[in-house]
């Protein structure tokens, strides 16, 4: 090889190293793109030709986009080697390679120029302290930028443009399956369309996803996943939560073409730029939303029905006006009832395990409100709007019931119908398998012998197919004829199967959000009464009256314990509260120990205002602010007090003290920390206690006054 010379090249760049910069900018260019990296590697001959011998490789930031938005690890080990003198040249195939952003261009440009460290291309060599150079590489650096920008902009315009003639292909969830037109098209596969209109009819008969995701787990039923990069993308598998949640709210099953349900967000933390993609966006917001673009599983308004029931199933943790999704509990109207006086939805909660009693309550919008506008027990409301619900649905409990046996005998065929598809597909993969082991030469062992083991699990998997359906078969069972008329005859008494012992709770809850809406509830303090507004589905209303309880059990509250807590409540929150009473022995009206709930609800009742938080807490110390405050120790706290510089407040006992911020900012508190800290004493030069036994006596032959 020739070698080359330049007139920026010196002895001293010489004996230094070389650096070879190699960078690709995704894995995918890695993977297919190796002529650029076979390139980008021909540099060390370049390098070699100028006289380095032994040219130093950074292939550290292959796949890694040098946008800005990703930390390569090569090119900050590169910068790092600049700044301890060891490289003399930086060898790249064009300025893309090195940067395609003006932060890392000006970070370089600096440090090449400062430490007098060279920059080449294919082309040229580069000496950043000269002005030319440095002004054609700054171009060079700008035009590299300025291309990537422009090459995002088309790509991502071509995008849009093609997805919104619905013609741009991505990755199809199961059911759908492009045609030889490139058209979206429902799976020709029966056993995997049954499979998704299984999911969706059982979603509408389940309360949540997790139940739903429990049916199939407790019925073993298999449910297609589609997995990218495998030569047969579907595997049938149990499903999980996160497969369902992610397919229910997938507008594609509503035969909408949707590009563009997320976007990209650009952060600075840190000192670098992060890019990450959002949540799904609403359906207005999507890039492109084409309806009515290929062959629907449910029509559009039955897709936002399902949108609207898995939103009301998320929990009310902040006080949101969702239903929550159907839970264990006896309290029948949970998520229903609605305060009369603030807006706010009611809680429910639940005594102990052995007193499972409920009681609804609302906790208010703040503190600055009363805690709890209204509370009363569960089981007294329930039942009377129980009763309301019943004179409704008594006149069609026979329609119903016969059709609950349809829907019984519909879903047994559904199950089975699935079995028999799992046989078939079954047999099929077994058929296959044996043709693909017939076929072999017998000879051929390291062939056969994977063959045959395949081969053999293709027919356990047909074995467990036909168990499966003689399970189910000998399982479900048709209902006889006095089994239909019992079930009828049980209908025309539809009071006493609704309030029987061992009915399901949660059944219950299904039915009476069917029915019901929401119920307003206001409570009328001078008659003790509540009422209820029903408000039913078909837009009637319905208004009850209910006497309350006035206290539970029929104990009368001990007045001392009002006033208690509400001394407590004006400086300490509910926790606290409960914390201080059951340090003083206090028991609950009901004779159990305090908790916050309990307190919440203890203040409600009785109309205690919780004004801790309204108090200026800037101004008024517990001891251990007042302590680190001062800079002392709580036992130097407990001395001043005990001098009386500082004056405590205590509601009651075991509760935190109150000093104000005054009396520790006062001349003499802080003169007495000063002299607590130098000398150990509140008060140096105080006289000693006359009593106080001298350890070196004035005169030694005289014994010291004792006296």
């Amino acid at each position: 090889m020739l070698a080359q010379t330049d007139q920026r090249i010196f002895q001293s760049h010489l004996d230094r190293k070389a650096i070879i910069y190699v960078r690709q900018s995704s894995p995918h260019q890695v993977k297919k793109h190796n002529e650029s990296f076979k390139m980008q590697l021909a540099l060390k001959e370049h390098a070699i030709s100028f006289g380095w011998n032994d040219p130093f490789l950074i292939d550290d930031d292959l796949g890694f986009s040098a946008g800005g938005y990703t930390c390569r690890m090569g090119f900050q080990k590169m910068l790092t080697m600049v700044t301890m003198k060891q490289v003399g040249i930086i060898f790249c195939t064009d300025a893309s390679r090195l940067s395609r952003n003006s932060k890392d261009w000006a970070h370089l440009f600096e440090l090449c120029g400062f430490f007098n460290t060279l920059v080449a291309d294919n082309d040229q060599v580069f000496d950043l302290n000269r002005p030319n150079d440095r002004m054609i590489l700054g171009i060079k650096g700008t035009m590299s930028e300025l291309e990537l920008s422009i090459m995002k902009a088309r790509l991502n315009q071509g995008l849009i443009q093609k997805a919104k003639r619905g013609e741009l292909k991505f990755h199809l969830p199961p059911g759908y399956c492009y045609d030889h037109n490139d058209k979206i098209v429902i799976d020709p596969d029966r056993r995997i369309r049954n499979a998704v209109h299984l999911m969706f009819n059982q979603f509408a008969k389940q309360t949540s996803i997790r139940q739903l995701t429990n049916w199939y787990i407790q019925n073993k039923i298999s449910f297609p996943v589609r997995k990218i990069g495998r030569h047969n993308p579907i595997d049938w598998q149990t499903p999980k939560y996160g497969t369902f949640r992610r397919l229910l709210k997938h507008p594609i099953y509503a035969g909408v073409y949707v590009y563009g349900r997320r976007k990209t967000i650009y952060e600075y933390k840190d000192g670098s730029l992060i890019k990450r993609t959002s949540g799904f966006l609403p359906y207005d917001q999507c890039k492109v939303f084409i309806k009515d673009h290929h062959e629907p599983y449910v029509s559009w308004q039955e897709f936002l029905d399902i949108q609207n029931k898995i939103a009301q199933n998320q929990p009310r943790w902040e006080m949101d006006d969702n239903l929550c999704a159907i839970r264990e509990g006896l309290a029948l109207l949970v998520g229903l009832l609605r305060c009369g006086h603030c807006g706010a939805k009611l809680y429910v909660c639940y005594k102990t395990k052995k007193n499972p009693s409920a009681m609804y309550f609302c906790r208010g919008y703040n503190d600055q409100l009363p805690a709890k506008c209204l509370s009363f027990g569960a089981h007294f409301v329930d039942k009377y709007v129980c009763k309301e619900l019943l004179k409704a649905l008594q006149p069609a409990a026979t329609e119903v019931s016969i059709a609950a046996m349809e829907q019984i005998e519909s879903e047994n065929a559904e199950k089975i119908k699935m079995a028999e598809l799992e046989i078939q597909n079954a047999q099929y993969q077994a058929q296959r398998a044996f043709e693909q082991y017939d076929l072999v030469d017998p000879k051929n062992r390291l062939v056969a012998e994977t063959l045959e083991q395949r081969y053999n699990h293709r027919l356990v998997e047909l074995k467990r197919a036909l168990e499966k359906l003689e399970s189910l078969k000998k399982a479900q069972k048709p209902l006889s004829e006095a089994e239909k008329q019992t079930v009828l005859a049980l209908s025309r008494d539809f009071e006493k199967v609704w309030n029987h012992e061992k009915t399901d709770p949660k059944l219950k809850k299904q039915l009476i959000r069917l029915f019901i809406k929401e119920i307003l509830v206001t409570h009328d303090t001078d008659t003790g009464m509540l009422d209820l507004i029903i408000h039913w589905q078909g837009g009637v209303h319905t208004k009850v009256s209910i006497k309350k309880r006035s206290t539970p059990y029929g104990k009368k509250t001990d007045q001392s314990l009002i006033e208690k807590v509400a001394k407590l409540a004006q400086c300490i929150n509910d926790a606290e509260i409960a914390r201080v009473l059951n340090m003083s022995g206090e028991s609950t009206p009901t004779g159990l120990r305090w908790n916050k709930d309990r307190v919440i609800n203890f203040r409600g009742r009785h109309r205690i205002i919780a004004k801790h938080q309204l108090m200026n807490k800037s101004e008024i110390f517990s001891a251990e602010r007042a302590a680190a405050y001062l800079g002392i120790s709580r036992r130097g706290l407990n001395k001043l007090i005990k001098k009386g510089l500082i004056d405590k407040n205590q509601v009651m006992s075991f509760a935190p003290w109150q000093i104000e911020r005054s009396q520790l900012d006062s001349d003499e508190v802080r003169m007495a920390v000063v002299n607590l800290k130098n000398t150990g004493r509140l008060f140096p030069g105080h006289p000693c206690s006359e009593k106080q036994i001298s350890l070196f006596p004035a005169d030694p032959e005289k014994p010291p006054d004792k006296s």
